[in-house]
């Protein structure tokens, strides 16, 4: 029992079930699409989601803050040489697989993807006689989580296979992919009201409160649950309604006070959840390098 947790912990806290939720996301993109999936898109998704999130997490300033000495900031604190060598191996593991790929994306658009999140926790925008990160600008913290997200997850697989992004029916998986995510993310704003009321950061339940800012992610769910039949096979709308309702379960059901693991497991992983869903609905798939 003992060695299980200490797995599960290595799993959530090393950002592994975060980055394989990203790589589900790409992978169903492709289902979505009819298009057979890129294997190695994924894991340059998985390494670079492993990389970013492990780079932010280690940054020191995290462990200084009001509210941020938590089970898993002590686990980072304790593990943190090996995740900056898995961080490093992760690095260089995505650079080979994108410069020995046979296929092109776009290096401007890869480039301001990596400047968002490179910027989100630096301290680079002025406010008055200070600099804040992106993070803390009023309450964009939820549209950069969901923008870049659905930026990696739908537009790099529709790029990789030649798509054109703004085809009615892409931009329509786009939009459906945002709106999941950002119902998602202010599940994450819910979990972190106290830590952002310290360190002065302005989100919609600092704002609004923790009842309206459900509302609001279920108003973004209903949304995202009436696109889902458009331009899409009634298996794979049925598999994005049935995750629709499940991330509407977890929305409602958060609070502050929750276990780490109810945001870890439940809410990111309602991701995972929805690739699978769509798979299991969709049939089988063939998966070339």
């Amino acid at each position: 029992m003992r060695l299980a947790k200490r797995i599960l912990k290595f799993i959530l806290y090393s950002n592994i079930f975060l980055a394989l939720c990203a790589t589900a996301l790409v992978w169903e993109t492709y289902l979505l699409t009819n298009m057979p999936i890129s294997l190695r898109l994924g894991v340059i998704v998985f390494f670079s989601t492993f990389f970013i999130y492990n780079v932010d997490s280690l940054l020191p300033y995290k462990f200084n803050q009001e509210g941020g000495h938590t089970p898993r900031a002590a686990w980072i604190q304790k593990n943190r040489l090996e995740l900056i060598f898995l961080s490093l191996g992760s690095a260089l593991s995505v650079l080979f697989l994108y410069w020995t790929a046979i296929f092109d994306l776009n290096f401007w658009f890869l480039l301001h993807l990596v400047v968002v999140a490179g910027l989100y926790s630096v301290a680079i925008v002025p406010e008055g006689d200070r600099y804040i990160p992106l993070r803390d600008i009023p309450l964009l913290k939820v549209f950069l989580i969901a923008y870049v997200w659905s930026a990696v997850t739908v537009q790099l697989p529709l790029m990789e296979a030649g798509r054109d992004l703004f085809a009615g029916e892409n931009l329509l998986i786009f939009l459906r992919r945002f709106l999941f995510l950002f119902a998602l993310t202010l599940v994450f704003d819910i979990r972190d009201l106290y830590k952002d009321k310290q360190s002065g950061t302005l989100t919609f339940p600092g704002k609004w409160g923790v009842l309206k800012t459900k509302q609001i992610a279920l108003a973004a769910l209903v949304l995202y649950v009436l696109l889902a039949p458009l331009s899409m096979s009634w298996a794979a709308a049925i598999g994005l309604g049935l995750a629709g309702v499940g991330a509407a379960l977890v929305v409602w059901n958060a609070h502050q006070y929750r276990s780490q693991y109810y945001f870890l497991v439940l809410a990111d992983g309602m991701m995972l959840v929805q690739f699978i869903l769509v798979w299991l609905l969709s049939g089988a798939f063939t998966i070339p390098l």
